[in-house]
Order: C-alpha cells, then structure tokens, then sequence
C-alpha cells in the first residue's frame, strides 16, 4: 500500500491550516509520534500468574512481567488499550484483569474494562502487546521495584 511521505503530511496540514487561520497561522508544534512508529514495536510478556482476588471473584486477574512501571504507563486510567496477541486466540475468550508484576496496587492495566483472553491461557505463556512502538521504552521505570527497565531491540 502507499505511504504517505513526512513532506506529503506536511503539506497537507499546512494547507489545512492555511484554510482555517488563513494568513493568521498561530505557532503550531506537531509531535506525531505514536502515528509514525507506534506500529513498529511489540512487547514481548509472560504470564507469570493467573488468579482470582477471592473465591467469589467472577474475574480472572492474568499477571505480566511487565506492567504500568515496565513500559505501559500510558494504560493509566485505561487511556490507551494495546492490541493483544496469544497462541490461543482462537479459543474461547472471557473478559479479564490485566495487571503487572510489581505488587503496587496502582500496576493494573486494565480493570474498569476488562480485556479479553484466552481461557486456555497458562501460566508461562507468551503475551504479544502490540502497538507499543511509541514511548514504552521512555516511559520504562529504572529498575522500579527491583525490576530492570525494558529492553529494547532495534532490527
């Protein structure tokens, strides 16, 4: 498919601002990061624990080896809800509570809005988070809670 080159998105907002501030353009500072390279990454996560708060729980909590201090800060108040990939997508799916690893009460991801998961997903599997080609690894705490920061792998 065709890409649009960074000149053909330049031109296209600077005529977009020319017709609506005509010569008046106010000073604009455009930083398109996740647009441009949030494509370009996956995180690669393990489930390192399947649980329930309680026996009355409805909900599983799926626990990761990374979380809202490894890279996923922008899943705050569930703001931004990254693709997920299993070896089990194709099996039955049930909503669940994704939280990471740190024991901070605040490293859940997402809860108001559960997300679904496979049934069939085990302690150990792997987890690809998508979309992750923008600021998680900025973003990516010093070794918070004893866990080292993210790595990153440029191919």
């Amino acid at each position: 498919r065709d890409i649009p080159s960074a000149e053909a998105y330049g031109q296209a907002i600077g005529a977009s601002l020319k017709k609506h501030f005509g010569n008046n353009i106010p000073q604009t500072i455009i930083e398109p990061g996740r647009g441009m390279v949030g494509n370009a990454g996956v995180i690669k996560a393990e489930v390192v624990l399947i649980s329930k708060k309680s026996d009355n729980d409805e909900h599983r909590w799926v626990f990761l080896d990374i979380g809202k201090f490894g890279g996923l800060a922008e899943t705050m108040d569930e703001a931004i809800r990254y693709p997920i990939r299993t070896a089990h997508d194709a099996d039955e799916m049930e909503p669940c509570v994704l939280a990471g690893p740190t024991c901070d009460s605040a490293d859940v991801m997402y809860e108001k809005n559960m997300y679904p998961l496979p049934i069939s997903l085990s302690i150990g599997d792997d987890v690809l988070i998508e979309g992750t080609g923008a600021y998680t690894t900025t973003y990516s705490a010093v070794a918070f809670n004893g866990f080292e920061p993210l790595k990153s792998y440029v191919i």
